[in-house]
């Protein structure tokens, strides 16, 4: 055999398949095994039978992924999910925001008239104001 040694044995092949086939990313699962992201694509190209191995076990994990998603704007907007549900959930949630807003149900009273000091000595039931002096 002819240059380096496999930096990912044979026997670590399934451990590869289950880290993908839960959903994690190629970068992540690299990480995980302690090589490079390059070291699981050279793999991928290098042999065949566990390039497709890899795919199928991607395309699972995507599938399982979409089967509990649950439509959101929050979705669409910070997984820049383009599926129909979250779609129509960001744009339903836009047109919320958009809508114009209802007027109050409750009607302010108007402010207290001030009461001029001539009013008061005009009034018939006035007190005489006390001499100072």
């Amino acid at each position: 055999m002819r240059g380096q040694p496999p930096k990912i044995e044979p026997e670590r092949y399934a451990e590869l398949l289950e880290l993908l086939g839960a959903g994690l990313s190629m970068p992540t699962a690299a990480e995980r095994m302690g090589v490079a992201r390059a070291t699981l694509y050279n793999l991928a190209a290098r042999v065949p039978a566990m390039g497709e191995a890899m795919q199928r076990a991607r395309a699972a994990a995507k599938a399982a992924r979409k089967a509990r998603h649950e439509p959101s704007e929050s979705c669409y907007v910070n997984d820049q999910c383009r599926l129909p549900g979250c779609t129509a959930a960001a744009t339903e949630a836009r047109a919320r925001r958009r809508a114009p807003q209802p007027a109050p149900a409750v009607v302010l009273p108007a402010p207290a008239r001030r009461i001029t000091l001539y009013e008061l000595l005009a009034a018939d039931d006035a007190q005489p104001l006390a001499d100072s002096a």
